[in-house]
């Protein structure tokens, strides 16, 4: 004689304990990425000399018009569409590199960020883009946000004051 049941009810608890296992992992918390300043993420555009430049990525604002319209205005660089322009910051030149929405989703993934600034369609007066990126090098190509750069910190704080007028 065959017994079938003992078969039966390893299966339904090897079944249920599978079943329970694939809804905690789908139920996971995802890390969330806090962009209310800024973040600094590695591996951006690549450049001559610099495998991926460090970005500043800082949430967009909406109401205002859009980022890369405001730096060409402020920098008198001509054309907004792929703004580039060198700026001195005590006595040193730097090139400030704006990354446009196809390329920040190119190089970092803002999938995990967590965008505070939402607004509706009839508040949104630029660009509906989330999160915007600048990356900057010195005369040498080199990386200025790097962590360990000696110019890291003056950079940001340079960033920190433009995001600052252009929310203004």
């Amino acid at each position: 004689m065959f017994h079938v049941k003992p078969l039966l009810k390893t299966l339904v608890y090897k079944g249920f304990f599978l079943f329970l296992l694939i809804n905690f992992i789908g139920c996971v918390p995802r890390y969330a990425v806090d962009v209310s300043d800024y973040v600094l993420m590695p591996n951006g555009k690549s450049i001559l000399g610099n495998q991926g430049l460090t970005a500043f990525i800082f949430e967009n604002n909406p109401r205002k018009i859009p980022f890369q319209q405001f730096v060409a205005d402020k920098y008198k660089v001509g054309t907004y569409t792929d703004v580039e322009y060198w700026v001195t910051i005590d006595g040193k030149r730097f090139k400030v590199i704006l990354y446009d929405n196809a390329e920040l989703e190119k190089y970092f993934d803002t999938t995990n960020f967590v965008a505070a600034n939402v607004e509706t369609e009839t508040n949104i007066v630029g660009s509906k883009v989330k999160f915007l990126a600048v990356s900057v090098i010195n005369e040498y190509n080199e990386d200025c946000l790097a962590t360990g750069s000696l110019y890291q910190n003056m950079i940001i704080e340079y960033l920190r004051n433009l995001k600052k007028e252009y929310y203004n």
